[in-house]
């Protein structure tokens, strides 16, 4: 493969982006790369890196180019790591984040977030390309980023859902790293997706409805029985007694007949064993929780519960309307 090849190849790989390094190797003069950005073919995308084409930079050029810009090597994290593993929605507003060996020296680019890690060699997905964080190391570095520990707590639950990363996983990142800030919420996390809440609507439930309100926490994913095949309900609430079933539909209906069908006879299996089992959906869940918390509790309450639905912020709002 000759010279050229070669060239072509890099500027493929690095999607048009070169750095001064590579341009003066290839025989390229300071003078000769000014001259081609103040005819317009060129442009400097940071200190030292350039983009050889003269339209916008397409989000794989500044990726490429923030990486090159960090002269002592780096990998995509955050949001930028996340967009690439495809749990976060791309978003061109968003900065580039990378993140540096701790101990770097300070680098300031435009459009460009550095962070720094001490666990800089054992977070990132080996042999990736571009370098990037892994997913469980990306899901805890957007939970610490969190303004607080309340939305550290939700971003580590459900990213970690997105992102198809075992609650084992995750708590391992955290013990490898032991972060400041919010290390309380993200082992709450961990604990929520041990625990069985598998779902955002599964996480409004017990926030929204059973937090909320003061309702007690059901088993999440309790074996049942149905036509001698182990099924699992979402929650079962064991109480003095009988037991009720909640049921947390995210999708409306029903994808296929099959599903149907053993949905079907999970509810003819509770209601011939006496337990009663409802469904609640999203809408029911996220914008009514106060009464649904008030039909969950009147349920408990014929299996033998004896507390009280306990107000919360929106309750309290409503009855100042």
């Amino acid at each position: 493969m000759d010279d050229l090849d070669e060239w072509q190849r890099l500027l493929r790989d690095q999607h048009g982006v070169v750095t001064r390094a590579q341009l003066r190797a290839r025989g390229y003069t300071d003078h000769g790369i000014q001259a081609q950005i103040d005819a317009g073919r060129w442009q400097r995308l940071h200190d030292g890196v350039y983009l050889t084409y003269s339209g916008p930079p397409t989000p794989d050029a500044l990726r490429s180019g923030a990486l090159l810009a960090c002269p002592s090597g780096g990998m995509l994290s955050h949001e930028t790591a996340a967009e690439l593993h495809g749990f976060v929605e791309p978003n061109p507003r968003r900065p580039v984040h990378v993140t540096v060996r701790y101990g770097c020296s300070a680098v300031r680019l435009d459009g460009v977030k550095v962070h720094r890690s001490r666990a800089f060699a054992h977070i990132g997905v080996v042999g990736s390309d571009p370098p990037r964080t892994s997913r469980a190391h990306t899901v805890l570095d957007l939970a610490v980023a969190a303004p607080d520990a309340q939305e550290a707590l939700h971003r580590a639950h459900h990213h970690a859902l997105e992102a198809g990363v075992h609650p084992l996983a995750l708590e391992s990142a955290v013990e490898l790293r032991r972060p400041a800030r919010h290390r309380r919420a993200i082992a709450a996390a961990v604990a929520l997706l041990r625990d069985g809440v598998l779902s955002e609507l599964e996480y409004r439930y017990l926030v929204d409805v059973e937090q909320g309100h003061g309702l007690p926490v059901g088993h999440r994913q309790a074996p049942v029985l149905v036509d001698g095949v182990r099924r699992y309900e979402d929650i079962l609430y064991d109480m003095p007694d009988g037991r009720v079933i909640v049921r947390l539909d995210g999708f409306g209906t029903h994808r296929d007949a099959r599903t149907a069908l053993v949905d079907r006879r999970r509810s003819v299996t509770a209601a011939v064993a006496g337990e009663p089992s409802v469904p609640f959906g999203w809408e029911e869940v996220t914008a009514f929780p106060c009464r649904t918390a008030r039909e969950v509790a009147a349920l408990l309450r014929t299996a033998g519960w004896d507390g009280a639905v306990g107000p919360c912020g929106l309750c309290e709002r409503n009855s100042r309307l």
